[in-house]
């Protein structure tokens, strides 16, 4: 073939490729979107904004100019790969079309409420914010993602760091008549947010002879939005059951790796008398004045005739140097003095106590009871007489314990 024809070939393919080609739609797609941050921290105690700049890629694969419009309608909120919320506006670019690639910048604000840092925290997941953009010439859409992650106290594992129980004057025990009122209340401390659950519960009088037996007063279900203290009242608590009688706080969500308080009450009939006078002596055998508190303590006394049920007390000891606050003999069987001087504790809360029946002589604290009582510090005990009829009958003198 001649170079001539060939020409005259070659330029007639194109021509028919460029007719070709020219009768084709225009096709242009959205194919890159780059969020700027990819990826963010939010607090987790409260609502959160991000500026979010959403860089959009646009290639054209036909015969330029192709205009158009890159848009997307609003950006999603997912949580577990769910979607929870639909914010934002609208956002959207038009474009004559003149060259390729084309690359587009939008910017936004977004703005994640609070309840939704509450859920991802309480699911363990964190919060993705997306965006489809597509090409108003070109079916189809591209996603971007920016992976949102609370931080900060809140973010924390949820769980309990510390239960203490008080009545509502700060004691850990009371004497109150038949029918008083009384209320407990409960000092949480927590890491994390999320629903602390939990049920007040006591125990009769008639019960806690033996293994107590609890029974529930009131189911608490109380949000958690940051990691510290939470307080928690109980409500009246029953006082018809003459007698001790128990309360407690039990959490059932998060679950605790350690024993939960017990509070102890005394419920004496409605004409008790809070006190007699002159009180009648208790001797103390043991621990010695001074000795160290441990888990291993045994707190002994002898017994007093008349007695319902002995209280055992722990007062803070007064600032100075250490002493021995009680004078008498360990084992002296007689009295040095009938009436016994109690003044050191008067007016005092005491921080810790327990009830024991009139026919035991010796208790030891609870391990939830000695972990109140903070350490390398000194503190005052005795021990006291209830008869049948809630009269206080009968006092030690007062000796000091160092906890270590």
């Amino acid at each position: 073939m001649r170079p001539r024809a060939t020409r005259l070939i070659l330029a007639r393919t194109a021509a028919v490729a460029a007719l070709m080609l020219s009768a084709l739609p225009a096709a242009a797609a959205v194919d890159t979107v780059q969020p700027s941050p990819n990826k963010a921290q939010v607090a987790a105690t409260g609502a959160s904004s991000i500026a979010v700049t959403w860089r959009v890629g646009r290639s054209i694969v036909s015969m330029l100019p192709a205009p158009g419009t890159i848009g997307s309608q609003r950006a999603e909120l997912l949580i577990n790969g769910a979607v929870v919320a639909t914010i934002g506006r609208r956002l959207e670019q038009t474009t004559d079309g003149e060259q390729t690639p084309e690359t587009f910048l939008f910017r936004e604000t977004v703005s994640i409420p609070q309840s939704l840092v509450y859920r991802a925290l309480k699911q363990e997941s964190p919060i993705v914010i997306r965006r489809s953009f597509e090409d108003s010439i070109e079916t189809g859409s591209e996603d971007g993602e920016v992976l949102v992650v609370p931080a900060g106290p809140g973010s924390a594992e949820f769980s309990v760091q510390r239960v203490s129980l008080s009545f509502f004057d700060d004691s850990r025990t009371q004497v109150l008549p038949k029918n008083g009122e009384l209320r407990a209340v409960a000092e949480i401390n927590t890491t994390g947010t999320n629903l602390l659950t939990g049920v007040w519960e006591v125990a009769s009088g008639s019960s806690t002879a033996g293994a107590p037996v609890f029974r529930p007063l009131t189911l608490v279900r109380q949000g958690i939005a940051a990691s510290g203290r939470t307080v928690v009242t109980s409500p009246r608590l029953p006082t018809a059951t003459e007698g001790t009688n128990l309360v407690r706080f039990r959490i059932t969500n998060p679950e605790t790796d350690f024993q939960q308080p017990v509070l102890q009450y005394y419920v004496t009939p409605p004409s008790a008398t809070v006190a007699v006078d002159p009180l009648r002596e208790i001797l103390l055998s043991g621990p010695r004045p001074g000795e160290a508190l441990t888990e291993e303590t045994r707190f002994a006394w002898t017994a007093l005739a008349g007695t319902a049920t002995y209280h055992l007390e722990l007062f803070a000891a007064p600032a100075g140097p250490a002493g021995l606050v009680d004078t008498q003999s360990v084992r002296s069987e007689i009295p040095l003095d009938p009436s016994p001087e109690t003044g050191q504790t008067d007016g005092q809360v005491p921080l810790a106590g327990v009830f024991v029946q009139g026919s035991e002589t010796e208790a030891r604290l609870a391990d939830f009871t000695l972990a109140q009582l903070p350490g390398d510090r000194r503190y005052l005990w005795k021990v006291s007489a209830i008869d049948a009829k809630g009269a206080v009958i009968g006092s030690s003198s007062v000796r000091e314990i160092y906890k270590p």
